[in-house]
């Protein structure tokens, strides 16, 4: 299915219709965000980054233990204000907030891209790229700089773009995800619960 217009877009977050309306705020500047000849939105940098630090164990394994572990471990929070900069370092790896809350509709998923103009600076926004139907929440961009300079990137400016497609026969539903409806920032387990469970009991049974 062909991805919604500026246009289109536009429509969808002015209708009065609350079901069909996506919500995306703020928008800072709607004419540079938003045009009619463009068929994304730009999302901007938010406050909040989690950089990766360095770790001393063998590897990430949720089935070591009895409990997944906590990968929050992994990460240090940063928090930028406006006019202040995060500076990513050849090959560092960080974890970024939008500014702006996005809510869908439940006939409405999107993907998310990076810039080119930061991608041929070498910085890749290697975001789980789609957005389920009804999610709420800021969204938590990857992002990695595979370049050779390092970047300086501020709260506010123009990191990534969404683009919006119609999903037919949607219904209303819940459990769309662990991070659905939320604003946090940093992992919290690799599998869904089911598939931990599952796996983790044929690793015991295998040690027995």
């Amino acid at each position: 299915m062909a991805a919604l217009s500026g246009v289109a877009i536009r429509r969808r977050l002015t209708t009065n219709e609350s079901e069909k309306r996506l919500v995306v705020s703020p928008i800072l500047e709607p004419s540079e965000q938003l045009r009619d000849d463009q068929g994304s939105i730009d999302v901007r940098l938010g406050f909040q980054f989690a950089l990766m630090v360095p770790s001393l164990i063998e590897s990430v394994d949720e089935f070591e233990g009895e409990q997944p572990p906590s990968l929050s471990s992994l990460y240090t929070r940063q928090y930028v204000p406006f006019g202040r900069r995060i500076v990513v370092h050849p090959h560092q790896f960080i974890l970024a907030a939008t500014l702006e809350y996005l809510r869908l509709p439940n006939d409405l998923m999107a993907y998310v891209l990076g810039r080119s103009t930061w991608g041929r600076l070498g910085l890749i926004v290697a975001t789980a790229v789609g957005i389920q139907p009804n999610f709420a929440g800021t969204l938590t961009l990857e992002l990695r700089n595979l370049g050779e300079a390092p970047l300086s990137l501020y709260p506010g400016q123009i990191i990534a773009q969404l683009f919006f497609h119609e999903v037919s026969g949607a219904e209303a539903g819940e459990g769309l995800g662990q991070y659905s409806g939320a604003v946090e920032l940093l992992p919290k387990q690799l599998s869904p619960q089911k598939t931990y469970n599952r796996i983790h009991q044929m690793k015991e049974n295998l040690a027995n």
